[in-house]
């Protein structure tokens, strides 16, 4: 499992494709083409786009017993259908417009988590709030993040881990649904190999993070050692990863176009899949 080679199974479907999740009840994957506002379904060789309302769709998770939660520019939307045809407003984040969502998840508490930027990626401009079950109350967790991206848990939910961009720091903190996080601590650094942009965990607690401007995914041992890497062939800019397929055991990737002239590095913005020999873990759904 030291060197993978990822394949190419889309075309160039999105300008920014990011936080892709496997969605349990269509078994396929979904992920957000995030400047568009759209989020996309792989639907066999078909990509289906659905407009989220919003200029900005940042991340989406399924909510137990059907629907989505979707963070947009600077609000979080429920949906009651997986289809998101009743997608509406559900609680506004007490950021301004200098500011906007970037990535997030859920937790295995069934709570939701999203991180913000600041549009001009001001250093430690950003925060990390989290929704409850329940509750229609964001609280602010974290601050004084710049560009806070991937979030996952380690598989008995004991660790936390989020990557900042900005830093170039994968974080992992002691989890606890009472007490919140503690312990934080750097588990990764950049080093040259790009930055640390969405992540996900397998079921033996390796943590994947996908390297933007480095063309790489990194799977790191739960002790924060480089075990392996998979190369994405002709993009340098790997956006994301989840764990999908029938038994788990596919590693899908988000690719982006930003920044990028239009004839440059054609496969960007496609999607691409590996088999590494081990499995995810179904996506922690929201509880509200």
């Amino acid at each position: 499992m030291n060197g993978m080679r990822a394949e190419r199974i889309t075309d160039q479907v999105s300008y920014h494709g990011e936080g892709p999740v496997w969605w349990p009840r269509w078994q396929q994957l979904r992920f957000v083409d995030m400047f568009a506002g759209d989020v996309l379904t792989l639907a066999g060789d078909q990509v289906v786009r659905t407009p989220v309302g919003s200029p900005i769709a940042a991340a989406l998770r399924p909510r137990m017993g059907g629907g989505a939660i979707v963070a947009r520019e600077r609000d979080l939307a429920i949906s009651n259908f997986d289809d998101l045809s009743d997608l509406a407003s559900f609680v506004s984040l007490p950021e301004d417009a200098t500011m906007r969502c970037n990535d997030g998840g859920c937790d295995p508490d069934g709570a939701f988590w999203i991180g913000t930027l600041a549009y001009s990626f001001k250093a430690e401009a950003g925060s990390l709030y989290r929704l409850d079950a329940g509750s229609r109350s964001p609280h602010r967790v974290l601050d004084r993040l710049s560009i806070s991206n991937g979030i996952g848990w380690s598989p008995d939910a004991s660790t936390m881990y989020l990557n900042d961009s900005g830093t170039g720091i994968t974080w992992a903190f002691d989890y606890d649904p009472i007490e919140g996080l503690s312990g934080r601590r750097v588990f990764a650094e950049a080093a040259g190999d790009g930055l640390p942009d969405g992540l996900c965990v397998d079921a033996e607690g390796g943590v994947w993070t996908a390297r933007y401007d480095g063309g790489q995914l990194n799977r790191y041992s739960p002790s924060g050692q480089l075990e392996a890497v998979v190369e994405v062939p002709g993009v340098s800019k790997v956006t994301a990863c989840c764990f999908g397929g029938p038994e788990l055991a596919t590693l899908f990737i988000t690719t982006s176009r930003e920044n990028l002239d239009a004839g440059a590095e054609p496969a960007a913005g496609s999607v691409f899949a590996c088999r590494p020999g081990v499995r995810g873990f179904p996506a922690a759904e929201f509880g509200g």
